[in-house]
């Protein structure tokens, strides 16, 4: 039996690098709200960690329509195989062991170790090199930068660039560079290398289309899982398309040509493999993607960002493949809502104005909410089709 647990806040516990770190009420808003997401994707003969009744109940109701994960207790302690939860860090390792889960079956500290120092985002640069070297046409190289005047100077060479914090939560962590050097940016950039040693340049792409391959490191090496189309407003995640994988690869092949893909895909695994060999590494992980424009010409960014841990698009990607009726399509939402009230309310609407109809155990159409909604909820993760 593998234990999972859905810690969302765990890029956010990679930049603190520290076992005590204590995540800001909105990352443990999160964590609550979603907790119930991975009993979708963890597998019916595993468990996932709930934090109350109210997870537990909707654990109950969900089961009755769809085979989905168990709720997690203190007695299946002796049967856990291992944990696998959202993201690996020193302070998801202090949380499991107050838990009472055994040592022996946690990662040792080098392999946390590791995975903090794989899941800097130096590691696109290394992935984009490694394409380079190979002959496969990249963007303009990103740089890794630690002098504050050499950052300076990037941002004032050309007319608009990002720049990106080593380790940050999804959509954080980030600044835009308009060709010259204001106040904030240079407060970003002088604050991020103090605190993480330096900072990650990149050329403005015009984005086309952003979309990721997701991947499963394990004993036999690194798998592919599938495709995530997803939306983005300036990196912060919003929502998944739920397609099939051919749907998928059909929409992008009207970018680039699905050779072009495929060989990407292939030479991917190869340096992710190496990547990963030897650093303990066992889940799933994505690789963020990119068709920009140079031009009049359409290109492919084969690695904005790699993501050692789970995420949405796995997520959308294992919810389809299991639960949606094949052919079927639809839309993959993980939203915030300010008030309260708010999320409680847009559930009800949804529920009367798209009712679920499920033929031979698949979703054939409507709506389901894949967290519990309550009037205090802030955060909801559901799918419509």
């Amino acid at each position: 039996m593998i234990l999972h647990l859905f810690n969302p806040e765990n890029d956010l516990a990679l930049a603190d690098g520290g076992a005590n770190y204590c995540p800001p009420p909105a990352a443990a808003r999160i964590a609550y709200d979603l907790a119930s997401l991975p009993l979708w994707f963890a597998g019916t003969e595993n468990a996932v960690a709930l934090p109350d009744r109210n997870h537990f109940q909707f654990c109950e109701e969900v089961s009755r329509l769809f085979p989905v994960a168990l709720p997690y207790e203190v007695s299946m302690v002796g049967e856990l195989e291992c944990c696998r939860p959202w993201g690996w860090s020193a302070q998801m390792k202090r949380r499991f062991k107050a838990m009472g889960i055994p040592a022996d079956i946690l990662p040792a500290d080098e392999v946390v170790n590791a995975v903090r120092s794989l899941s800097n985002r130096r590691s696109a640069i290394r992935i984009l090199t490694e394409f380079k070297g190979r002959g496969v046409e990249v963007p303009p190289m990103p740089q890794y930068l630690q002098d504050a005047d050499a950052v300076a100077s990037f941002v004032g060479s050309m007319p608009r660039c990002v720049v990106k914090a080593p380790w940050s939560g999804s959509g954080k962590g980030i600044a835009w560079g308009i060709g010259r050097v204001e106040t904030p940016m240079e407060h970003f950039y002088k604050g991020v290398i103090r605190r993480q040693g330096g900072v990650v340049c990149e050329h403005f792409l015009e984005s086309v289309q952003e979309f990721a391959m997701e991947f499963f490191a394990g004993e036999q090496g690194v798998s592919f899982v599938g495709y995530s189309l997803f939306d983005a407003d300036k990196g912060s995640y919003s929502g998944n398309l739920l397609a099939s994988d051919s749907r998928i690869e059909g929409i992008l092949s009207h970018l680039i040509p699905l050779e072009t893909l495929h060989n990407v895909r292939a030479l991917l695994m190869e340096i992710l493999s190496s990547m990963l060999r030897g650093s303990g590494y066992c889940g799933y992980f994505g690789v963020d993607m990119m068709v920009y424009r140079s031009g009049e010409r359409l290109c492919l960014n084969p690695c904005m960002e790699l993501n050692l841990r789970m995420n949405m698009g796995v997520v959308s990607r294992l919810f389809y493949d299991n639960y949606v009726m094949h052919g079927a399509e639809g839309r993959f939402f993980v939203d915030f809502y300010k008030k309260p009230g708010e999320a409680y309310g847009l559930h009800m609407n949804n529920c009367r104005n798209h009712p679920l109809e499920v033929r031979d155990g698949r979703i054939y159409r409507g709506y389901l909410n894949l967290s519990p909604v309550t009037p205090e909820s802030r955060y909801a993760a559901y799918v419509i089709l």
